[in-house]
């Protein structure tokens, strides 16, 4: 489908991935709400690309659905959602953490996820038919060890549970024409990740850029990986440009899942 006649709402819009994914599908033709907390940089990213600014804690469920409301109102029904929005948490030791600032991590990675989807959903299954993009981590599932910087344990549980409630979420929508996908970035150099990885920061071949994943969400919103909804694809370390002509080998090997083997 032609990015001209659809419409997207992108969490976490106001810098890195987030706004990279905007200024991604902008210039395809989507018309685009762009979602997060900061009114200031969300300006910018609205007079950068033309998207509609929507300032939004994804937290509030009743803030969630009424950022969709304005959306739809003034864009159109949401053809895909792009549930960006995330925290890194406090690499330090859990013992060492506050609980309520830990448990902040999930309320943003998974809860606020979730919120969105929901909203998305709803209004997508009355329709039957549209996408969901949540944005997990290779966090989920790589070992940690000695040799790798400290990452949150709250981020690394979060991005599993996040990739665990999508293909869940997946199997709901799937008989109603809706298709629900987690995706990794790969390796991106933000804000966020600014201060965690000191000792590989200028190592070229770690980082990902974060118009690699706008990439890849716009292409999975071409339909072409539809049969694969709830299977997690990696922006950086998949061939997901030619993983249409693999489908069926990735279902019968159930490969690109969180699986215990």
């Amino acid at each position: 489908m032609g990015g001209d006649s659809r419409v997207a709402f992108v969490t976490g819009a106001s810098r890195g991935i987030g706004r990279a994914v905007v200024a991604q599908l902008c210039g395809l033709g989507y018309r685009a709400a762009a979602a997060a907390r900061s009114g200031e940089l969300l300006a910018e990213v609205a007079a950068e690309t033309g998207a509609l600014a929507v300032p939004l804690d994804v937290t509030d469920a009743d803030a969630v659905e009424e950022a969709l409301a304005l959306a739809e109102e003034r864009l159109g029904p949401v053809d895909l959602l792009v549930a960006n929005a995330a925290v890194a948490g406090d690499p330090r030791p859990s013992w060492e953490q506050d609980p309520e600032d830990w448990w902040r991590v999930f309320e943003v990675n998974v809860l606020g996820a979730y919120h969105c989807a929901r909203a998305a959903a709803r209004r997508m299954l009355d329709r039957g038919a549209g996408r969901i993009v949540t944005v997990a981590s290779g966090a989920a599932y790589f070992p940690p060890g000695d040799d790798f910087p400290p990452i949150s344990s709250a981020y690394m549980a979060s991005k599993a549970a996040l990739m665990r409630f999508t293909e869940a979420l997946a199997t709901e929508t799937r008989p109603h024409g809706v298709t629900v996908f987690p995706i990794s970035p790969g390796m991106v150099k933000s804000d966020m990740t600014a201060g965690l990885f000191d000792a590989i920061w200028d190592d070229p071949e770690i980082w990902s850029p974060p118009e690699l994943a706008a990439e890849l969400i716009a292409f999975l919103d071409t339909g072409a990986l539809d049969r694969l909804s709830g299977r997690y694809i990696h922006a950086a370390d998949d061939d997901w440009r030619s993983l249409a002509g693999h489908i069926d080998d990735v279902l019968v090997a159930d490969r690109h899942v969180l699986r215990l083997r």
